[in-house]
Order: structure tokens, then sequence, then C-alpha cells
């Protein structure tokens, strides 16, 4: 019983409040100075203070060493034991600190997916569709075979005209065409020589 009546914090809060109330020039200062020291202290602790940590670290040092000098210039008479003490356990928080690596994970990739159709189409929308598109790539074969046909003409009349027998060429290929689709070796339609 006698531990918890020395550990009530009670007493110590409200001569904290008696202590603040009275005026001093300092109390808005140091006040403001402990929030920034906490409020750094606690930003440390998120996941957003991964790339900042010396950046906290800078301005809670720079806390401390304005604390030590107002305190030096008020010839506040310190005990070393007792600061030693108290400096013992943010040193184990900082070392703390100092040894733990953050990896901040790479966001996902956000993928827009881009839809030529409207959503909810019908069936009947969907099939009507693929017969316009059947159509049109229909209408795209025919002229590719039509172009393909008129170049091989134009090879024709180029070989005719140089003297080539562009019709027995066509047949020879033809054969062999017919040969390789049968799996069937293609025969030698030039004919062979005699021997001497």
């Amino acid at each position: 019983m006698r531990i918890v009546q020395r550990l009530n914090p009670g007493p110590g809060i409200a001569d904290f409040w008696s202590e603040f109330k009275r005026p001093n020039r300092y109390r808005w200062p140091i006040l403001a100075g402990s929030a920034l020291l906490t409020g750094s202290l606690m930003y440390m602790l998120t996941d957003h203070a991964a790339g900042l940590n010396w950046l906290v670290g800078g301005i809670i040092a720079i806390i401390g060493a304005i604390a030590l000098a107002a305190m030096a210039a008020e010839h506040v008479k310190i005990k070393v034991w007792a600061l030693l003490l108290a400096a013992v356990v943010p040193s184990l928080i900082f070392w703390q600190f100092a040894g733990e690596k953050w990896r901040v994970p790479i966001p996902p990739n956000k993928v827009d997916f881009i839809t030529t159709f409207e959503p909810g189409r019908t069936d009947a929308e969907i099939e009507a569709s693929n017969l316009a598109n059947q159509k049109v790539q229909d209408r795209l074969a025919a002229e590719q075979r039509q172009r393909e046909e008129d170049v091989r003409q134009m090879y024709r009349d180029l070989g005719r005209a140089t003297g080539l027998d562009v019709d027995a060429m066509e047949r020879r290929l033809a054969e062999e065409e017919a040969a390789d689709a049968a799996g069937a070796p293609a025969s030698n339609t030039q004919g062979s020589q005699p021997a001497r």
C-alpha cells in the first residue's frame, strides 16, 4: 500500500499545475518545446517517418540543446546522477530506433482498363456487333486476296514478256503443293537428260 501511495501521480500533477500557473516567461516555450518533442517521438513510430528519421532526430537534438542552454542560463543546479538516469531512457529508445531498418513496400500498380464496349450490353447487341465485325473482316480478307491475285497476275505478265513458260511453272508449283499436302515427295517434271 505504501508503494501505491508513493507512485500516486496526483501530487505530481498538482505540483506541475501550480508551477505552470505561476508567471514565468519560459513556461510557454517549454510547453511548446515539450509538445514538439513528444510529437516528434510519436511521429517516429509511424510508417511515414521511414525516410525522415534524421530530420526528426535533428529536431529532437536542437530542442535538447535549447533546453540545456536555458537551464545553464538560469543557473539551475543539476544532479548529475539524475541527469544521467533521465538520459538513459531516451538513449535506449533512440538506440532501438537506430537499429531498425524500414523498407516501405512499393505500392501496387494501378491498372486502368480501357473498354471499347459499353458495359451491360445485351446478348442481342453483342451478336449484332459480332456479325457486323465479321462482315468487315470478310470484306478485308476479300480485298487482301484480290491484291495478292493482282500481284500474281503482274508476275505472270512479266514472265510472259520475258519469254518464260508461266503456265508450266504454275502447273509444277501446283503439283509440288499437292505432293506436300499428300506427304509424298514431289516428282521432277522437268525431265532428265539421257546418259551419254
